[in-house]
């Protein structure tokens, strides 16, 4: 039992919740992500009976348990990959022991910030089990994930492996150097273009290798090999070009054919807009949601502006807070536009946005609290409060239901901070 000001009796409890960014808690489930990582793999044609596995795993800071430390926060973890092959018994595995260090809370709830790690494991045309195990040493917590891989399908030939896309980030990541692969079919960065990696495996003589590129504007065919072969496999790159990514989506269609026999696959990638948040739809109103980071001077410089003037300053103003301005993704931008969206969708009042209430507006620079304690009236004459715990960043944040029908009010005022 406690007693807040100006009260007189409340039960109260605790109740932790998981909120999860953009989506709705799932009952029973643990506050811990550590099972919110990922395990992805890139396979292309080594030698005439091998093939070169590029495992990665990802592992977004939002997966970790971050603890301050002074002015900073810190998480820990080891990471491992393992192989087995169809018998289970495992035949290969790597291990990582790695910590991570972030200025500001913000970006320990990102999951577009992340820790990657990846290993090359060449094997032969057979079946798989690709393994990954991930231990946050804070929490004591496991997550694990697994891939199985069937290659044995290429044993008949011609055959394609599935094509892989790379963009150019600084590094070794596998590949040649300065060559990352791309997870997923959603691609952001797109400054230096991109490049296909096709390969596979074929027969001895002559083949064609077609590549049919739609992307909504042009139909492109685009002969990549018409040459003889004696090494029983093949790797071929073609380079796009950024200006060649103008559109959303992009469709490839890729054709081998060897003598009588004809073999095909298919991939479908889709391009973010650079530079612009997949949840800003409405510059306008996106720009009015910025209200809790803009400084006074930025305010002014806004004052009546509207359609192109008002986009150019806004994306302005995300452009100098971008963490890492030499790509496409603005991490921090999409991170803020995440809560936007998940605010609006749960803490909305009929007579106005979630983004503007106290709620929403905590929310939106803090990301979700570690506790919320609520507290029950047991009076008709007594308030009901929220409390919402951050316990890293050592603060609380109290609210108070105005009127009983879940208008709820920070009991102090709150000036924001700028990002």
């Amino acid at each position: 039992m406690r007693n807040f000001p100006g009260s007189t009796l409340f039960l109260h409890f605790l109740v932790v919740f998981n909120f999860v960014l953009c989506q709705k808690p799932l009952k029973n489930k643990s506050i811990d992500n550590v099972g919110g990582y990922n395990l992805v793999e890139f396979s292309r044609a080594y030698s005439q009976d091998s093939i070169l596995v590029t495992a990665f795993v990802e592992i977004p800071f939002q997966s970790l348990q971050f603890i301050k430390k002074d002015k900073f926060f810190f998480a820990s973890y080891d990471v491992s990959i393992s192989l087995a092959n169809k018998k289970g018994k495992r035949i290969f595995r790597k291990m990582w022991s790695d910590s991570v260090i972030a200025s500001d809370y913000i970006n320990t709830q990102s999951k577009f910030r992340s820790k990657k790690h990846f290993t090359n494991i060449k094997v032969g045309i057979d079946e798989y089990i690709l393994f990954s195990e991930l231990y946050d040493k804070d929490t004591r917590k496991k997550g694990s994930k697994k891939i199985k891989l069937d290659f044995s399908k290429n044993n008949k030939t011609p055959s394609i492996l599935e094509p892989i896309v790379v963009t150019n980030i600084d590094g070794n990541w596998g590949f040649n150097n300065g060559e990352f692969p791309i997870t997923g079919k959603k691609i952001t960065d797109i400054d230096n273009g991109l490049t296909l990696i096709i390969s596979g495996f074929l027969d001895d003589g002559p083949y064609e290798l077609k590549m049919v590129l739609d992307d909504s504007k042009n139909n492109g065919v685009y002969i990549l090999a018409d040459e003889e072969n004696s090494k029983g496999f093949f790797t071929h790159r073609y380079n796009l070009k950024k200006e060649d990514l103008s559109s959303i989506a992009l469709d490839i269609k890729f054709f081998l054919k060897q003598g009588s026999k004809e073999k095909s696959i298919f991939k479908n990638i889709s391009i973010y807009k650079p530079g612009l948040s997949g949840f800003v739809n409405n510059v306008e109103n996106s720009f009015q949601q910025m209200k809790y980071i803009l400084s006074s001077e930025e305010r002014k410089k806004a004052k009546g502006k509207k359609g192109k003037e008002l986009e150019s300053i806004f994306l302005s103003f995300w452009k100098k807070r971008d963490p890492t301005p030499n790509t496409s993704l603005n991490e921090l931008m999409e991170e803020y536009y995440i809560r936007v969206n998940y605010v609006n969708e749960y803490f909305n009042m009929s007579w106005r946005e979630g983004w503007e209430t106290d709620f929403g507006m905590i929310y939106i620079l803090f990301g979700p609290p570690d506790q919320i304690e609520r507290s029950n009236s047991v009076s008709a004459n007594s308030s009901i409060y929220q409390i919402w715990y951050y316990n890293r960043l050592n603060k609380k944040f109290i609210f108070k239901d105005q009127n009983g029908f879940g208008d709820y009010k920070l009991d102090r005022p709150f000036i924001g901070q700028n990002f």
